[in-house]
Parts: structure tokens; C-alpha cells; sequence
């Protein structure tokens, strides 16, 4: 775990990209598989109060409306971001950032093995609930958590509130700044987010 987190809070973006992307995978198809076989079917279906809202038939607005709906797990994760913390041996402080990201990964994990989907009409065998995830052209899924990994590790940084042991200090945020790197790749986040509203939007007015 020490590892891990050594990983989670490198200095190099990309080093925290490339161990995000691999324990995505673990967790996202793990807790889909382990839902499956567990869970009952529809678990999950229509049990998120902020999904009652009415999409709109202009698909440009519907686009609006769900990259909009997205953007408030991305504002929990900046906000989330803010606080990092530390054992007294570690050399970076980790993002709490990465605690609300996972944790939409595990529910949408379960979404998808249970078959909770608000529009997911008739079930589907679990073989193909994992291939249609990749179904980029029609599937806002992965784009969408995508785009929320890339901006949890740009913001991994900006952490105001440090905790190490007892101890905790607070900066100002005036003083957090993105590298450029950060700034670009978080910038590639939203748009992902973005295409994946497209994407869903589409599909929702062709039903």
C-alpha cells in the first residue's frame, strides 16, 4: 500500500497517470465482476435523487444538461483535492482527490455489473457488459471516466490542507499553481467528459 501511494503522489504526472489507469482497471472491472455474481440485478436503478431530471429532446442541449450533471463529481474531486495527507516517512502528500474519484469507479462498477442503468433497457450477459464499455463510438462510459482520472491526477498537487500525523499546515490558494503539463492534461479531461456527453446524448434521443 506504502508503494502505492508513493505512486499516487509521484512528483511526475505521468507516473501518477500510469498507476491511476492500472488500478482503474482493477477496480472498475473488478467490482463489476464481483457485483454480478453478488448483487441483484437493478440494485442500483433509479436510486440517485440528482438523475431526476428531464432530458431535453434538443440533443445540443441534452449534451449540455449531462456534461453538466458530470461536472459535479469533477467539482467534488477539485474540491476533495484540496486536502492531502501524509505518513511522516513519505516524502509527498496524497490527494484525497483519488478517494471520491475511486469511489465513483466502484459505484459505476456496480452500475454495470448489476445492470442499473436508468436506459439500459433489457440485461445483457456479463461478457457483454464488459465489451460494450469499450463501444467508444457509442458508449460515454470510459470517455467519461477517463476524463475524471486525468483531471484527479492533474489536480493531485493543489492540496491546501496538509495532514502528516498530528500535524497538519494550510497554504493559501493563491499559491497553488499547475504545472504545464498538469494545466494540459486536465484540460484533455473535460473535453474527454465532454465527447462522453455527446456521445450519451446521441444515444439517449435515438431510443
Amino acid at each position: 500500500m506504502g508503494y502505492l501511494r508513493q505512486k499516487l503522489s509521484s512528483n511526475s504526472l505521468w507516473e501518477r497517470l500510469a498507476f491511476t489507469i492500472l488500478l482503474f482497471c482493477i477496480v472498475f472491472f473488478g467490482v463489476m465482476t464481483i457485483s454480478y455474481f453478488l448483487l441483484p440485478e437493478g440494485l442500483l436503478k433509479n436510486k440517485n435523487p440528482l438523475q431526476n431530471w428531464e432530458p431535453s429532446d434538443n440533443t445540443a442541449i441534452l449534451t449540455l444538461q449531462i456534461f453538466f450533471y458530470n461536472m459535479l463529481s469533477v467539482l467534488m474531486i477539485a474540491f476533495v483535492s484540496l486536502f492531502g495527507k501524509k505518513k511522516e516517512s513519505e516524502a509527498n502528500y496524497l490527494s484525497v482527490g483519488y478517494l471520491v474519484f475511486f469511489a465513483q469507479i466502484c459505484i459505476n462498477g456496480i452500475v454495470a455489473g448489476t445492470w442499473s442503468f436508468s436506459l439500459g433497457g433489457e440485461a445483457i450477459p456479463f461478457i457483454y457488459r464488459i465489451t460494450r464499455t469499450f463501444d467508444l463510438a457509442h458508449r460515454a462510459g470510459l470517455w467519461e471516466m477517463t476524463g475524471q482520472l486525468l483531471i484527479t491526477c492533474s489536480l493531485a498537487h493543489i492540496s491546501t490542507v496538509l495532514t502528516s500525523g498530528k500535524d497538519t499546515i494550510t497554504r493559501k490558494i493563491r499559491h497553488i499553481h499547475l504545472k504545464k503539463d498538469e494545466a494540459f492534461v486536465s484540460i484533455i479531461g473535460f473535453v474527454l467528459i465532454l465527447v462522453g456527453a455527446v456521445i450519451e446524448s446521441i444515444a439517449i434521443n435515438s431510443l
